[in-house]
């Protein structure tokens, strides 16, 4: 079969990467190992110019001119011409439940989006049950075309074997992986380390940011932001942080929660900034109290066992195998 592929989130800068561009990266490489039957087109800035109303004409173009069997919309947004079956890929509704965090226009433009989504879409392939259930309670009457199949852990996070250590010879750090987004909740995380800093014990922690988050440096209260940071650079932080930690309002994944485990590196996060699937592995909290009690002593954390089961649950492979089988139903 030929299947054409939106690539346009492959775009993004390396400091401004979002979870779309890494889903994108990683599923277009996994496609390229594990589906030798079906042939790919991708469609990029690059080799499908001019970026001007680049989904809605210059992709609906090739569309008609070069016909395909499937059409995989990787981030939502759909050309006006689909030439075959429309599979569309829904990343979380954030934007729905709380426009709050989010320019208006922004808001406007994704509803309308998800609206054209819902209609068009042959199968809508979310990572995660929430995702799902929280589609089917907007609109009920498509419970049937939206298929769950899960992440997995990014490819660039397995050529490096997991560590296991204990808090003791773990080095004195916290770790925030996001970008710089209201939805991500980053006060939060501010304050809960501020209050950690108020015991002795834990005087000489450091939080690190890594994203856009520049302006909360403050080295002094032990704030260090990484604007710009390699993927290598990123393992050996996970790998040696005290824990990873997450507050966000929304989420409907997390790949940071997914590294950070895959790679021995516990994870404290509030239940709104969890899904489902990865809660037996993460120390949960609902308020400020309960997450820095969990920061001064955290009861879960990674095992070979449970990193082993991570990378069983959660791998490309598997993710490509599931996404060939809906092709031909």
């Amino acid at each position: 079969m030929k299947i054409s592929v939106d690539g346009g989130a492959l775009n993004a800068k390396n400091n401004q990467r979002f979870g779309t561009s890494i889903f994108s990266e990683n599923l277009i490489k996994a496609l390229q190992l594990y589906d030798k039957k079906n042939q790919y087109k991708l469609y990029t800035f690059e080799n499908l110019k001019p970026k001007v109303f680049w989904m809605k004409v210059r992709v609906s173009i090739e569309e008609f001119v070069n016909k395909k069997d499937v059409f995989l919309g990787l981030n939502q947004a759909l050309p006006l011409y689909v030439s075959g079956k429309t599979f569309s890929f829904c990343h979380g509704l954030s934007y729905y439940f709380f426009p709050q965090y989010y320019p208006k226009r922004g808001v406007i433009r994704l509803n309308k989006q998800l609206k054209e989504m819902i209609k068009r879409s042959d199968k809508i392939v979310v990572s995660s049950e929430k995702v799902k259930n929280e589609l089917v309670s907007i609109y009920r009457y498509i419970e049937t075309k939206v298929i769950v199949i899960p992440f997995g852990i990014p490819l660039d996070m397995l050529d490096k074997p997991a560590l296991t250590r204990t808090t003791a010879s773990k080095k004195k750090y916290f770790l925030f992986v996001a970008n710089n987004q209201p939805i991500k909740n980053i006060d939060f995380i501010l304050q809960s380390f501020n209050r950690l800093k108020c015991d002795n014990k834990f005087k000489d922690y450091k939080l690190y940011l890594v994203g856009n988050w520049k302006k909360y440096e403050n080295k002094k209260k032990g704030i260090i932001p990484y604007e710009s940071l390699s993927r290598n650079k990123l393992k050996n932080l996970y790998q040696n942080a005290t824990a990873l930690l997450t507050a966000s309002h929304y989420e409907s994944f997390n790949f940071p929660v997914l590294e950070a485990l895959s790679l021995g590196c516990p994870v404290n996060g509030l239940n709104s900034a969890i899904v489902p699937e990865l809660k037996p592995y993460v120390n949960l909290a609902d308020n400020i109290e309960k997450f820095v009690k969990n920061m001064k002593k955290i009861q879960i954390r990674p095992t070979l066992q449970s990193i082993k089961r991570l990378k069983y649950l959660f791998n490309w492979k598997n993710y490509v195998k599931n996404l060939v089988k809906l092709y031909k139903q």
